[in-house]
């Protein structure tokens, strides 16, 4: 007999795929993160290709610290059109950040907003990287192997990290400390967004990072010399209110048919400009005035010469209105919220 008969085949149990997803899922929740790469690992031994399967293990690796392997299994997944490109991408893009890779960080996203299929759910947070990553760049820093190698539950060392004056530290922090027990992560956030002295835009990500647990409690936030009371399980997405649609509309009438990359920054700028505020809301609440406002910033920024007179014309609104909130905005992309570091 051919020594091939004598070979014994493999024959694997119905849906055992689909076990294993739930045992490596399971495995990660219950932060099992050794278990959990083992099921992955099994999984992707019977089908390479498998969606969960490979983004699992992109979590696992993660969670395992193994950061340059999990971005080199992203890159791989976006390029075979392995899963759902867009929760990869995100994972992608906090892997890069973790990794100090910002101008990386920069070009992946400007080209994802370039071709204008950003879905609403993701548009915040990645506004959010995109100008991080921006104000990184300035910075002639290189990655820190150490923050490579922080685990999510070494809660005392990321909460040192938080209370540091080194921004990469105090963003690592967030990222990673929204994986951690609750009952040591929440207290210091809490700390963070009552305290005087801290970056509002990191505030703002804090905010975010409690929205998402439903954390359903009133919290107090100082932001430049303000006080405000929020509860962050009632907060909403800031891009999807009416009043923020409503600017991008007036913005779309006047801009985006004659000049659509002026359109795309009067955006980022609008985006950046609630985000950095929130949870206080634009004043006056008059959409034609923050969008002549934005309009009027990002002409300047853009080199061109507009004059008051036709931003006036175009949303109907006097020049003393908008020059106000323009000069906010610009407070805002002048602020040097990120300390260099020391």
């Amino acid at each position: 007999m051919d020594k091939e008969k004598h070979e014994r085949k493999i024959v694997y149990f119905p849906n055992v795929a689909g076990k294993l997803v739930e045992k490596g899922m399971a495995a990660l929740k219950a932060k099992e993160i050794k278990e959990a790469h083992k099921h992955f690992s099994q999984l992707l031994e019977i089908e390479p290709d498998h969606p969960q399967g490979n983004f699992g293990m992109v979590l696992s690796l993660v969670e395992m610290g193994d950061l340059k392997e999990a971005s080199e299994r992203c890159e791989t997944m976006m390029q075979q059109g392995i899963g759902d490109y867009y929760d990869i991408f995100q994972v992608y893009i906090s892997i890069l950040v973790q990794l100090g890779k910002y101008q990386n960080v920069v070009t992946m996203i400007e080209a994802v907003l370039q071709e204008n299929q950003l879905p609403s759910n993701i548009a915040e947070s990645l506004y959010q990287l995109l100008h991080f990553s921006r104000q990184m760049t300035s910075y002639d820093i290189d990655s820190d192997d150490e923050f490579e190698t922080v685990q999510e539950e070494d809660a005392d060392k990321l909460i040192a990290y938080l209370e540091s004056n080194k921004t990469e530290k105090q963003w690592l922090a967030i990222q990673k400390l929204s994986a951690v027990n609750e009952k040591k992560s929440i207290p210091v956030y809490l700390t963070y967004l009552n305290a005087t002295d801290k970056d509002p835009l990191l505030k703002s990500l804090v905010l975010q990072v409690l929205r998402e647990k439903e954390l359903n409690q009133e919290v107090i936030v100082h932001k430049f010399g303000r006080e405000i009371t929020v509860n962050p399980s009632e907060l909403k997405d800031i891009f999807l209110q009416d009043f923020s649609l409503s600017v991008k509309s007036k913005l779309s009438h006047v801009v985006e048919q004659k000049n659509p990359a002026l359109f795309e920054m009067c955006m980022q700028i609008w985006r950046h400009y609630l985000f950095a505020i929130s949870p206080f809301e634009a004043e006056p609440s008059n959409s034609a005035v923050w969008a002549a406002a934005v309009h009027k910033v990002a002409s300047e920024m853009n080199g061109e010469d507009l004059l008051n007179e036709e931003l006036s014309d175009y949303y109907e609104v006097k020049s003393s209105e908008f020059e106000v909130a323009a000069n906010r905005i610009m407070n805002i992309e002048n602020q040097p919220f990120y300390r260099p570091f020391e």
